[in-house]
């Protein structure tokens, strides 16, 4: 998980590709298209499986980006799996925060008031 964030901080698409399993793979990545994108952050929330003798697993995360002068949240659930060895990004869920539930940036603010904000 965490060098597949550090690959979207280096636009770093052809190793996303390789990382991505074969079934879901895009053709493009969006948000590499877009130069303006400045990478804030990554919090990794919860794991679950994933271990060494394990073949699939989950990874809860949160990251920050920055497009256009106005932050944005990702939080997602990751499924893995192990093929060979080898961990591949199946998909994810998003979870969308409500305007009145606290921020996934962890600031302690109510996130109409936070990373719901443009131009933060």
């Amino acid at each position: 998980m965490r060098s597949r964030y550090c690959a979207y901080t280096e636009h770093n698409g052809l190793y996303l590709l390789a990382t991505w399993h074969q079934r879901t793979r895009p053709t493009t990545l969006n948000l590499l298209d877009d130069s303006h994108t400045e990478w804030l952050g990554l919090k990794v929330c919860g794991v679950e499986a994933g271990g060494t003798n394990d073949v699939a697993g989950t990874v809860e995360f949160i990251a920050h980006y920055k497009c256009n002068e106005t932050t944005e949240v990702i939080h997602e659930t990751s499924r893995f799996v192990k093929e060979e060895g080898r961990w591949y990004y199946v998909d994810g869920t998003l979870s969308k925060p409500t305007k009145n539930s606290p921020c996934p940036c962890g600031s302690g603010k109510k996130f109409k008031r936070c990373c719901s904000k443009t131009g933060n």
